[in-house]
């Protein structure tokens, strides 16, 4: 068997933190919570870069890409929800049931979100959140209305895009199941991977023609955001299908063997993005056509050729598996979620509050190591006060087994 089969290792020492815990029957991907780092501390530089004006410098078009986190972030929820859902359709693992599914979703994200929501309304203070629309930003709302967009937790955004992606995910497993019904595996995962394909490219023509417009949201809805959740699904397609087959594969042997060569076509992908996409500069950033499109579409390139090493030939070696196995890395990896929320209004309470002047020629610096700090404590805080023992209930059957 492969070992890009899918057949990843427990986490180092024996017990698998309930925050990572797939669902029963499933593999564990311990390398990802490494890239959750990565996700979360890139989206915390570029707000410090935007901020502090540091997208205007000479490295701007590097730091003013690290929204990359968000594509990262979508594509690894689209491996990691998608694949059991997957391997219960065709490769007869335990079948997903909806209301756990939904009752794992619902712990790991509601909890931490409000408690953050409401702690950072209260100060330093958030627009929208203490007034009579408080249900849309507590329902994850935010994103239909030009007025509302930003307030709350300004990030939240991308959250209620996942918040979304959750809900539809059981249903588009479920159709699934029924279209593939009776089919070879062979002709399941063509079916998969070319309906992914239509939908990735429906999605690029929905956020293109809504971006065309005029001013509107609608490009952040999940019709517009589905592209960067596609590859990380079609990756758990490929995933379970060379679990199955009895002979390796050479092109997934080469990866597993060579992650370095994945992450060196990211390099490549993550360049061209930065030197055909303008930075977004502080005065405001009207990107054009081409530039959405590029956006788009090599954002989600670098997302899945970064993901690739960490869930392809986990047992391997290569300098990148070895960079994802670095405990500090796995430890802000199982707080990124926490580093996500509580990252952005301390930043900008710092800014206003002069710390971009408090070492001068260096606020870009010192604004996102403040930052960072603020953001890990308030994330450990809230993983180990809230999070973690929430979290225990996410999988009843496996809590009472323990």
């Amino acid at each position: 068997m492969s070992a890009v089969a899918g057949r990843p290792a427990s986490a180092a020492g024996g017990a698998v933190e309930p925050v990572v815990a797939p669902p029963p029957g499933n593999p564990r991907y311990p390398h990802v919570d490494a890239l959750r780092a990565f996700a979360a501390l890139s989206v915390l530089v570029f707000h410090t870069a935007f901020t502090s004006g540091a997208t205007t410098a000479w490295y701007g078009a590097v730091v003013g890409r690290l929204e990359i986190g968000v594509a990262l972030f979508f594509a690894i929820s689209g491996f990691l929800l998608y694949r059991p859902f997957v391997a219960a359709n065709y490769a007869r693992a335990p079948r997903i049931r909806t209301r756990d599914y939904l009752r794992r979703r619902v712990l790991r994200i509601v909890p931490a979100y409000w408690l953050a929501l409401t702690v950072l309304a209260i100060y330093p203070g958030l627009a929208g959140v203490f007034t009579g629309d408080w249900w849309i930003y507590y329902g994850f709302g935010q994103i239909y209305s030009l007025g509302t967009f930003v307030n709350g937790i300004p990030q939240a955004w991308t959250l209620c895009v996942e918040a979304t992606f959750y809900l539809a995910l059981p249903l588009y497993a479920l159709a699934l199941r029924g279209i593939c019904r009776g089919r070879s595996p062979r002709t399941v995962v063509t079916v998969e991977l070319a309906l992914l394909a239509v939908l990735a490219l429906a999605s690029l023509a929905f956020r293109t023609a809504s971006i065309a417009s005029g001013p509107s949201v609608a490009f952040a809805w999940l019709p517009g955001m589905f592209g960067w959740f596609a590859p990380g699904m079609a990756l758990a397609v490929v995933s379970v299908a060379l679990a199955r087959r009895e002979r390796p594969w050479r092109p997934a042997e080469l990866v597993a063997r060579h992650p370095a060569l994945v992450w060196a076509a990211a390099g490549l992908a993550f360049a061209a993005l930065a030197a055909t996409v303008s930075p977004p500069q502080p005065t405001g950033t009207i990107y054009t056509e081409g530039e959405s499109f590029r956006l788009y579409v090599l954002s989600a390139a670098v997302a899945v050729l970064v993901l690739v090493p960490a869930v392809a030939g986990v047992s391997g070696g290569g300098w990148p598996r070895r960079l994802l196995s670095v405990p500090a890395l796995a430890w802000l990896g199982l707080i990124s979620y926490g580093i996500y929320l509580w990252h952005h209004t301390p930043m900008v309470w710092l800014a206003d509050h002069g710390a971009l002047d408090w070492l001068p020629g260096s606020g870009f610096l010192v604004l996102t190591a403040l930052t960072a700090a603020v953001g890990i404590g308030a994330a450990a805080a809230s993983f180990y006060v809230v999070e973690r023992p929430l979290l225990r209930f996410k999988d009843p059957r496996r809590r009472r087994a323990d």
